[in-house]
């Protein structure tokens, strides 16, 4: 029984010990866990962590032609690309491949999804030769965090819970030990 008669303690939890990692990927994930600071006396008190649910920005998953279905631009030839884009919005480093036929974009593929983008955004193939290969914005796919969307706790005392549920603990301005994550 934990200290409150209808809440659970850290025995009957799923409970691990966590090792700060700069890597962030779905194999350290902590799936928004509450963090308990076990002894942070002999290294210090700071704790570098993702806040559970943040994301990296929104990259393009879907780009669609105006009118729908319909070869778009001239000059273009068929690359695997990965072919540079630009556009008139927010967002910036999506790139593609593209099929052309009669010198018409007719088919496109995201290679790497940019970051910053906005449904509704303009993105334009960028290939020597080409003009006019538009395309609309139309669905968005949510990025993983980085490193730059970390909050840094400072203070945190010894047998105290973070104020926040965690994905990640981050080693970079880690220094507390023996975190414990109870999901």
């Amino acid at each position: 029984m934990g200290q409150f008669g209808n809440q659970p303690d850290f025995a009957t939890n799923n409970v691990k010990a966590i090792t700060p990692s700069d890597t962030i990927s779905l194999a350290n994930n902590l799936g928004g866990s509450l963090i308990y600071i076990g002894d942070n006396t002999t290294t210090g008190s700071n704790m570098n962590v993702i806040v559970a649910g943040t994301s990296g920005g929104f990259g393009v998953q879907t780009l669609a032609t105006v009118p729908p279905n319909q070869a778009v631009g001239t000059g273009y030839t068929t690359n695997a690309g990965p072919l540079a884009t630009t556009t008139n919005g927010s967002g910036t480093n999506c790139t593609v491949s593209i099929t052309a036929v009669a010198g018409a974009i007719t088919d496109i593929k995201i290679i790497a999804a940019g970051v910053g983008y906005e449904a509704g955004d303009t993105v334009t193939v960028t290939q020597g030769g080409g003009a006019s290969g538009t395309f609309t914005v139309t669905a968005l796919s949510a990025l993983p965090p980085t490193a730059a969307n970390a909050v840094l706790f400072r203070g945190l005392q010894t047998g105290g819970f973070l104020p926040v549920t965690v994905d990640y603990v981050l080693a970079t301005g880690t220094t507390v030990e023996q975190l414990i994550a109870a999901q």
